[in-house]
């Protein structure tokens, strides 16, 4: 017996075994047809535990239905499964990285916000002080706010976009891996 590899749907070799034996060992039931999808095993056919991990022990493979494959299928199998896991790992990688420059960039923006509302504030202060007219400071805070406003959109827009083209981004980079 053997731990249950990951499997994958087979149109022509799928459902529950017809025969009486063999059964699972833990459960004494009859085993499901599965093909499998791990490393050197894929593609080998094998009779398996009904019980899925989720629901309880899986006792895994109660029987294999090919041989295994000639030594050079294995190891070009295993290639094959090492260069996939290596892009897998190296798109991981380059999420976090993006993960954290956006995070940086957020930050960044929040404080460039912070700074130019206090230059606004300055500014009409200094305005303020050197009109001294209460008129002028409200126009002209009125006039800051908007400008304010305007920036900020633009900003936030520009962030929106640049995080949904890099979600597409990934969104394909993962499809084309799948």
């Amino acid at each position: 017996m053997q731990e249950t590899p990951d499997t994958t749907v087979e149109p022509l070799f799928c459902g529950q075994l017809e025969l009486s034996e063999p059964t699972c060992m833990m459960h004494h039931m009859r085993p499901i047809k599965c093909v499998a999808f791990e490393g050197t095993l894929t593609g080998r056919r094998f009779y398996g535990c009904p019980v899925p991990q989720s629901e309880g022990v899986n006792c895994g493979v109660t029987e294999w239905v090919d041989k295994p494959w000639h030594p050079i299928l294995q190891n070009c199998l295993s290639r094959l499964w090492d260069m996939y896991h290596e892009q897998n790992c190296g798109r991981v990688v380059d999420k976090q990285k993006y993960e954290k420059h956006l995070a940086k960039l957020k930050t960044e923006n929040d404080k460039l916000c912070i700074e130019y509302t206090k230059l606004v504030q300055d500014v009409s202060k200094m305005f303020d002080w050197q009109d001294g007219r209460v008129d002028h400071m409200d126009y002209q805070k009125a006039v800051e706010e908007e400008e304010f406003e305007k920036k900020k959109k633009e900003v936030e827009e520009s962030a929106r976009l640049e995080v949904q083209m890099e979600k597409l981004k990934l969104a394909k980079e993962q499809r084309c891996t799948l």
